[in-house]
């Protein structure tokens, strides 16, 4: 069992990827991008980059504590 799951780790190992092509990935356009913009202009979109992210996590504990409330509940529901 073990010799299997070693030959088909380095099976995987050894497959050609498709990522060695040449072309600019997302990053390295985006880095180029960041080059570019002023110290302000990546103020602000730093800033909004925070906003976006603080938002998607309050979004995301408001869902959590819904589920919660609604899990926390007895079966009960009144007479």
């Amino acid at each position: 069992m073990r010799f299997f799951t070693v030959v088909a780790a380095l099976g995987l190992l050894l497959l050609p990827e498709g990522s060695h092509s040449e072309e600019k990935t997302d990053a390295e356009s985006n880095a180029s991008r960041l080059v570019r913009l002023s110290p302000a202009d990546r103020a602000a979109q730093s800033a909004a980059m925070a906003k976006e992210a603080r938002d998607k996590a309050e979004a995301l504990e408001r869902a959590r504590d819904r589920k919660m409330r609604e899990i926390s509940k007895g079966i009960c529901t009144g007479c």
